[in-house]
């Protein structure tokens, strides 16, 4: 009676498992195929596969949980694409900004009588104070954003 109850238990549990066999096999053109069948008139491995057929609420949710985690895969990438954009156009205003400043000093140095407009539409022209107050300043500029 042990024996019995023991079988039966064993075949219970073995109920939920199934299992499959497939055939494996590779064409002339090197392409691997996977079928039901056995090839006519090829030679293919035989595997059996054995799989667990289980709550389908288990499954869902384990499906979910994966869909869920490529969502949030997408959209780490999404948010890397971002920075690098974002770096970039930052980086460019970097260089832009660098060419500015290296400008500004260029024209100070070799032209120290530099003239601006004033609101009226007529020109000044800056101290030598003033040309060294902007030099220090384009300096500076030159230094933040050429390095």
């Amino acid at each position: 009676m042990y024996r019995v109850t023991v079988l039966a238990l064993l075949l219970c549990c073995a109920l939920p498992l199934q299992a499959e066999e497939i055939y494996t096999w590779t064409d002339a053109a090197g392409v691997v195929h996977f079928s039901a069948t056995p090839p006519p008139g090829q030679q293919a491995s035989k595997e059996t596969l054995r799989y667990h057929r289980g709550d389908p609420a288990v499954a869902d949710a384990a499906a979910k949980r994966w869909q869920g985690e490529e969502k949030t895969a997408h959209e780490q990438s999404d948010a890397r694409e971002r920075e690098a954009a974002s770096a970039a156009a930052l980086g460019a205003e970097r260089a832009r900004s660098c060419a500015t400043a290296r400008e500004i000093v260029q024209s100070l140095e070799s032209a120290p009588a530099t003239r601006y407009r004033r609101e009226d539409g007529s020109f000044q022209s800056y101290t030598p104070d003033e040309v060294a107050q902007r030099l220090d300043q384009a300096r500076a500029r030159e230094r933040e954003y050429c390095d």
